[in-house]
């Protein structure tokens, strides 16, 4: 039998836009965040030209606000600095949230407003499921109003569905990454730590206790971090920056 399925309705199962596959060609998350904001943007571009601006937040970090296009960006960026609009409701509740005709619309009248939103009266917010580790929402913006019909709403929450999965892949990655990252710096520092302690031990011949407390004064007084003071201290007897095994 025939299938007559059209394409176009089910965007998100395609190579074009399938944010699973975007997850494994990116190298690090900031990539990855650019690229989706792109991908949302081609949901829709067989029609009206339709920004697309990605808002989320990884663990404990800073929103990060991520778009398509300048104009994405200036949207966007309008959500961040005034605190309201449709894209925090979305990820507050958990649900999509649509703006027919942002003229006539109520709900957030610093962000409705802004010279920038004029111009763009339909909306679309749709929450991403990135488990616990972190929040985002995907935003849309088309000029005509009433835009986002129920099919359109449908095909972007089937992609969201993906994003959701594959963000929660990559901030996950990234959080291991990170701890990676702080495991590693902290061992560097406690290794060029034991360096400087091991100098002071050869030219004052003290303990390793009394060495150390020479550098925790050093690092009093001079209102520096000890590992600070610490690779001061090697560079100074060494004539090189401190190595360590941790070290590319």
């Amino acid at each position: 039998m025939q299938d007559n399925t059209c394409p176009e309705q089910h965007p998100a199962h395609s190579d074009a836009t399938d944010p699973q596959a975007l997850m494994l060609e990116d190298q690090n998350i900031e990539d990855f965040l650019d690229h989706l904001a792109v991908l949302g943007e081609q949901l829709f571009a067989n029609g009206e030209s339709v920004p697309c601006g990605l808002m989320s937040r990884r663990g404990n970090r800073h929103l990060s606000v991520k778009s398509s296009s300048e104009t994405a960006a200036a949207l966007n960026e309008i959500h961040h600095d005034v605190g309201e609009g449709p894209s925090f409701v979305a990820i507050a509740a958990n649900e999509i949230v649509v703006v027919d005709d942002a003229r006539h619309d109520a709900r957030w009248p610093r962000y409705f407003s802004s010279s920038a939103v004029t111009g763009f009266a339909s909306m679309l917010s749709v929450p991403l499921k990135v488990g616990n580790e972190g929040i985002a929402a995907l935003n849309f913006y088309a000029r005509p109003a009433g835009y986002f019909t129920s099919e359109k709403q449908r095909v972007a929450a089937v992609f969201a569905a993906q994003a959701g999965k594959a963000l929660e892949m990559a901030m996950r990655v990234a959080r291991y990454q990170d701890a990676a990252f702080d495991m590693r710096t902290a061992m560097e520092a406690r290794t060029t730590i034991d360096m400087a302690v091991g100098i002071i031990i050869g030219q004052n011949r003290c303990t390793q206790e009394e060495a150390f407390e020479i550098l925790r004064r050093a690092s009093n007084t001079r209102n520096k971090k000890i590992r600070d003071i610490a690779r001061g201290l090697v560079v100074h007897a060494t004539g090189s920056t401190p190595r360590t095994h941790f070290t590319n």
